[in-house]
């Protein structure tokens, strides 16, 4: 399988009919993602995608074949996450030309948007590699989680509340604003 590493596409440069891009995105390839996730699945990501230019704009759509691992942020078990299967994004080569200035405002600037992602390439120059990284990290949660329903360790015992229940206190823990409430009732 071809390897896709750092490419940069010179938009002007795009024929007609549009360019494929087939292979793997080497996990050497992706530091950032790398940097992020508790693992990679594999030697990269597999990607199928293509490129074509559409009115002003290039439209980047196509599949996308693999996994992170990452750690769940209640019980610190790994899990495999899935990056996007489909990937659709919208290139503008000219960004400068999408702003609308309101000749009654002075100063004010308006952005007109081609799609929810679009990505900016100045100067006609489009980098495919770092563009679906960037995509990618977008992607990842925020607070991973291996379940919805995941239990959690327990903060007393350390024990794994999805595999054993501990029979730890549940109580809830004093609240240090509590003494704000009670100040509050004396008045």
């Amino acid at each position: 399988m071809r390897e896709l590493r750092e490419s940069v596409i010179r938009l002007a440069q795009v024929p007609p009919e549009g360019l494929l891009f087939q292979g793997l995105v080497p996990v050497s390839a992706l530091p950032r993602l790398e940097e992020a996730v508790a693992g990679m699945v594999g030697e990269g990501v597999e990607v199928d995608l293509r490129l074509e230019p559409n009115n002003d704009v290039y439209i980047l759509h196509g599949r996308v074949q693999g996994a992170v691992e990452l750690e769940c942020e209640s019980c610190r078990a790994r899990f495999r996450f899935p990056l996007q299967e489909a990937l659709q994004l919208t290139i503008d080569p000219n960004p400068e030309n999408d702003l609308y200035r309101d000749p009654t405002q002075k100063g004010e600037v308006w952005v007109i948007d081609h799609s929810d992602e679009q990505i900016e390439a100045p100067e006609g120059r489009f980098e495919l590699v770092e563009s679906l990284e960037d995509e990618w990290l977008l992607e990842l949660p925020i607070s991973p989680r291996c379940a919805e329903g995941c239990k959690g360790i327990c903060p007393v015992c350390g024990t794994d509340r999805n595999e054993a229940e501990c029979g730890c206190s549940s109580s809830p823990r004093e609240s240090p604003f509590d003494v704000l409430a009670q100040l509050k009732r004396d008045e």
